[in-house]
């Protein structure tokens, strides 16, 4: 079994990485990746979620910050501190913090909107943070999270290795509900951005048998269907603290 790299190391790689990867706005990031960030917005919207005070988790340089900075009043989180540097420049006015979120002292403040996009596969004891995430949220507050579908992903040949210094916790959707679902009622999930190129999804995603559905189906709607059968690239899921919960603070 190979060795987790020490927070040490994956502060180093994610400083190197955000620096080199995550310095765009909004529109200029991965559109995948764009896409769970949308869903996230949509279930806010209609779900008429309360978002006075917003933690995001693993906020990255801020990309997203700046669409929740006009929701509500933002505390903002990351591993790393040089992708918070950049986050800072923004000028978003949220409150930035380069911290292990495991280890870090909020003190007396709760959130009514905890959002966790693309950090919960990247940790290493991801049960952890969902319950440190849960004693962070009031009682009927909300969680919004996105992460990696483990079934699309290891059936797509696009996907490298984990770079060094990096953790990579790939989830099913079922084990990701499983987790959420000690501290919180699931009200929506999810999933975005059909890919894959492997076993039944190489068939499901061919050019060819899609061409022809398109004869008698738009794309649009295809799409859809997929994203509703779990084949998905990411996962998302809406889900509201429940009054008591298993190690919740009180």
């Amino acid at each position: 079994m190979t060795n987790r790299p020490s927070i040490e190391e994956q502060v180093d790689f994610y400083d190197k990485w955000n620096a080199v990867h995550r310095g765009d706005r909004y529109e200029n990031i991965h559109i995948e990746i764009r896409a769970r960030a949308d869903e996230i917005l949509r279930a806010i919207e209609s779900q008429g979620i309360t978002t006075r005070e917003i933690l995001e988790v693993g906020c990255g340089t801020g990309w997203f910050t700046e669409r929740l900075s006009q929701l509500g009043n933002v505390t903002a989180i990351d591993l790393s501190p040089q992708a918070i540097e950049i986050a800072k420049g923004r000028g978003t006015g949220a409150q930035f913090t380069a911290c292990n979120i495991l280890d870090h002292d909020f003190g007396e403040k709760r959130f009514d909107l905890i959002v966790c996009v693309e950090t919960l596969f990247y940790v290493e004891d991801a049960k952890a943070l969902v319950e440190k995430m849960a004693n962070l949220c009031i009682p009927g507050g909300y969680l919004a999270l996105t992460t990696i579908n483990k079934f699309v992903y290891e059936r797509s040949h696009d996907v490298g290795p984990p770079g060094e210094g990096q953790i990579r916790n790939w989830m099913s959707r079922r084990e990701t509900l499983g987790l959420v679902e000690r501290f919180f009622d699931v009200t929506e999930v999810t999933t975005v951005e059909p890919r894959g190129h492997r076993g039944i999804l190489r068939l499901v995603n061919s050019y060819r048998l899609n061409g022809l559905l398109e004869r008698w189906v738009d794309a649009r709607s295809i799409k859809k269907v997929k994203e509703k059968l779990g084949l998905g690239g990411g996962i998302v899921i809406i889900a509201r603290k429940k009054s008591s919960s298993p190690g919740s603070e009180h």
